[in-house]
């Protein structure tokens, strides 16, 4: 198993020191539902600063038919970059992969969407090495599209999980509304669960965030037991020293977990839910649609 992780901080050295060699960069302008971006030229920088480093590149929004030939364009610099694969939701880097000839490889990231087996391998046939699995499913059902499909699935285990977007300009205009100074990120609260949420904009619209921590630890034994190919760490609004400790102790985990008796897999995961909490979200919950 790969660990993954997505950064908040230009350097790299904090993460490359700790045996981490994949990276997941969110391209300006072509990504959304992130606290930070990188530009080309910044992705083209890193790869001469670390040229053995796996480099992932998020391109998760909906591409507008006027942005059409500037994403031709990018996609042709980071063919040469070689790239390890592109986080995508619109099915134009389906299409324009093989118009163009492209050989770098695509994640399929939609989100809400990639929950089955049966659909990870219409999007592998159809020329997808990749799935980011849903974040509402349960490890059960993870687990079921690992031994079922043919597509190389990745699993986000801990984050501040993303739980809605909006193209409009929701928080400009809640602002404005108000004749009030604009900040950085909103906080709001849901009035019936009295969940809270961080609500962040920026040109490309509104992300809503869970302001709980996701941990998936307790699932890691039963994902490396199943083969799992790849972890997903996201870094967005964790503290930093926090983080380092948590791949340090994920670290330590993968290379140990063979020789681990169970009192010694319970002590490690007392170590992780004291620094991440014990919200497990969907991990083993499922989602039921009843019919009234």
């Amino acid at each position: 198993m790969e660990v993954i992780v997505k950064p908040t901080r230009d350097l790299l050295e904090d993460y490359i020191g700790r045996n981490i060699n994949n990276f997941l960069l969110p391209l300006k302008n072509f990504s959304v539902e992130s606290i930070n971006y990188y530009s080309l030229d910044e992705i083209k920088e890193i790869r001469k600063k670390y040229p053995n480093a796996h480099l992932f590149i998020s391109m998760n929004k909906n591409i507008l038919n006027h942005e059409i030939q500037d994403l031709q364009r990018v996609l042709k610099e980071l063919e040469i970059l070689n790239i390890r694969g592109i986080f995508y939701y619109d099915m134009a880097f389906l299409n324009l992969k093989k118009k163009m000839g492209l050989k770098i490889d695509l994640v399929w990231n939609q989100t809400y969407m990639v929950t089955n087996y049966k659909t990870c391998n219409y999007y592998y046939n159809r020329g997808v090495k990749y799935a980011l699995l849903s974040k509402e499913i349960t490890k059960d059902e993870m687990i079921e599209i690992k031994k079922n499909s043919q597509i190389t699935p990745i699993v986000e285990l801990i984050s501040y999980p993303v739980v809605a977007y909006s193209k409009r300009k929701l928080v400009d205009h809640y602002y404005q509304n108000c004749s009030i100074k604009r900040k950085a990120f909103l906080d709001i609260r849901e009035p019936k669960t009295k969940q809270e949420y961080h609500v962040m904009e920026d040109q490309n619209g509104v992300s809503f965030v869970m302001k709980k921590l996701m941990n998936g630890s307790r699932i890691l034994r039963e994902l490396l037991d199943c083969n799992m190919d790849y972890i997903l760490l996201k870094e967005d609004f964790i503290e930093h020293d926090v983080f380092i400790n948590c791949l340090e102790n994920i670290n330590f985990y993968l290379k140990n977990f063979h020789k681990m008796t169970g009192i010694e897999d319970k002590k490690w995961l007392c170590r992780q839910n004291e620094l991440l909490g014990r919200n497990t979200n969907f991990f083993y919950r499922k989602t039921i649609y009843k019919v009234k």
